[in-house]
C-alpha cells in the first residue's frame, strides 16, 4: 500500500484461507482497521485490484468486491483512473453500530477457536500477543518510523 506517495515493504493484509470469513469480508475488515487506526490516511492509495488479487493470491473479482463495499460504506473513494484511495473523511461507526460489529467479529472468532479446538488459555496467550504486537506497530508509526 502506498503512504504519502512511497510503497510500504511490509504485507499489511493477511487473508486466513481456513477462516469461516469469506476472503472479500477479510480484506474489507483489514482495511477498516488500518483506516480507523490511523495506519492509513486519508488519500492513501490502496494497491491496484490486480496487485493486491496477486499478492493476497485472491481472484481479482474478490478484491474488486472488497473496494466496491468499502466505497459503498465511505472508508474508500475511487477516481476516474480507477484508482481506489482513503475517503477524505472515513465513516464514524456509531455506537450502536460498533456492538453490532464487534459482537460479529467475536462470534466469527469463536467459531474459528472452536473448529481449532484451542483452549481458553491458549486464545488468551494469543490475544495478548497480539495486542502486544499491535501496541508496538502503533507506537512505531506514530513515531513516523515507517513514513
Amino acid at each position: 500500500m502506498e503512504q504519502n506517495g512511497a510503497c510500504m515493504n511490509t504485507p499489511l493484509l493477511l487473508l486466513q484461507h481456513s477462516s469461516p470469513v469469506p476472503p472479500y469480508e477479510q480484506i474489507r475488515l483489514q482495511i477498516c482497521t488500518l483506516i480507523a487506526s490511523g495506519q492509513l490516511l486519508a488519500g492513501d492509495r490502496l494497491p491496484s485490484v490486480r496487485q493486491l488479487a496477486r499478492d493476497l493470491g485472491v481472484a481479482p473479482n474478490t478484491v474488486v468486491r472488497a473496494y466496491n463495499e468499502l466505497e459503498r460504506e465511505g472508508w474508500v473513494v475511487t477516481s476516474t483512473r480507477r484508482s481506489v484511495s482513503v475517503a477524505p473523511h472515513p465513516p464514524i461507526s456509531t455506537q450502536e453500530g460498533r456492538r453490532q460489529k464487534l459482537e460479529q467479529a467475536v462470534s466469527q472468532f469463536l467459531v474459528v477457536v472452536h473448529q481449532l479446538g484451542a483452549s481458553t488459555e491458549e486464545v488468551q496467550d494469543e490475544i495478548d500477543r497480539q495486542i502486544g504486537m499491535t501496541s508496538k506497530r502503533l507506537l512505531h508509526n506514530n513515531g513516523e518510523l515507517t513514513r
